[in-house]
């Protein structure tokens, strides 16, 4: 009888543990979540955040908590991320730079593939390659013509191998440029340099530049996507000149790996509702936004993708790794 009691209490025991992720994910959410968006705020990145977050918590059931963590071209915010329980409770906007650090930026605490769950990529903007107003060029040719009369020239990225900079640097491949990089904490500090003064041309997200080449604050010069912006027609794309050249800006939902499946799924099925409701595609266009929301299997196909076109790259020392 004893033993009966024991086999009992233990087979109770085993189906209570069976249903725990089931009964976490009916929980679940059942406090807030922590967005992380490892970059400052005013960029691409935090654009993102900011159209998606109160309506992500709306569809989960809870606030999201937008918490900017720049630095080290997005390590350090993924490096929270890496440290944070698989409960669904701590989510990561990644820029595309989130592919490529580990080629360049030494002693990262985590395994680029193996460390992260890359849920979706959400979207991509092309990058536009801005100039001040006071440098004296209006168009690509005298943009190339006088940055190679000028080798002292500098240019501004959103992080050392963001798509800003490949771009950049592959610009200078191409034209034999000898102007200096300046990498900045995201696209918001960048673009308060370059309308300061302090730097001459960028490669950036046109979703954040946009409004300020509109009021006539910046200007553009060409685009980065394989064809013309909807939202600057008259624009030129870079491979006009250069063929072949695009690596545009993407962002996506990243997370620690591990979580429980159903728990996975809620997110994954929240964030696909969200990224379809015409409000947010609406803000998302409005300012030079393409919604992706791809699978996870399409998204880490992406990282690798990218992560092999730097290692190109840097192989090459078109990019140099910190």
């Amino acid at each position: 009888m004893i033993h009966r009691r024991i086999w009992l209490a233990c087979a109770g025991a085993a189906l209570a543990c069976s249903a725990l992720p089931s009964a976490w994910a009916q929980g679940y959410p059942s406090q807030s979540i922590r967005l992380i968006v490892p970059f400052a705020p005013g960029g691409a990145v935090d654009q993102t955040a900011r159209i998606i977050g109160n309506r992500l918590g709306e569809a989960l059931g809870q606030p999201i908590v937008i918490d900017n963590k720049p630095g080290a071209s997005g390590s350090v915010g993924a490096g929270e991320l890496h440290r944070a329980r698989p409960d669904g409770y701590t989510l990561m906007l990644a820029l595309d730079s989130q592919a490529v650090n580990h080629h360049i930026v030494k002693n990262l605490p985590f395994d680029t593939f193996k460390s992260f769950d890359y849920l979706s990529l959400l979207v991509t903007t092309p990058q536009i390659l801005v100039t001040r107003n006071d440098v004296p060029v209006k168009n690509f040719g005298e943009l190339v013509a006088y940055l190679q009369a000028h080798p002292k020239s500098s240019y501004g990225s959103a992080g050392t191998a963001s798509a800003g900079h490949v771009n950049s640097a592959q610009l200078s491949i191409a034209k034999g440029l000898k102007t200096e990089h300046v990498p900045y904490k995201g696209a918001a500090p960048l673009l308060t340099d370059l309308l300061g003064g302090h730097i001459d041309y960028a490669f950036a997200g046109l979703s954040v530049m946009l409004p300020h080449i509109k009021s006539g604050k910046i200007r553009a010069i060409a685009v980065s996507s394989p064809r013309r912006s909807a939202q600057l027609p008259d624009v030129p794309a870079v491979n006009e000149f250069i063929p072949g050249f695009e690596f545009p800006t993407w962002i996506g939902l990243v997370a620690p790996p591990g979580m429980p499946a159903d728990v996975r799924g809620k997110i994954i099925k929240a964030v696909h509702d969200v990224m379809h409701d015409p409000q947010v595609a609406k803000r998302f266009g409005d300012s030079a936004f393409d919604i992706v929301n791809g699978s996870p299997e399409d998204f880490a196909a992406r990282v690798r993708k990218d992560s092999d076109v730097m290692a190109d790259l840097v192989a090459r020392k078109i990019v140099t790794a910190d």
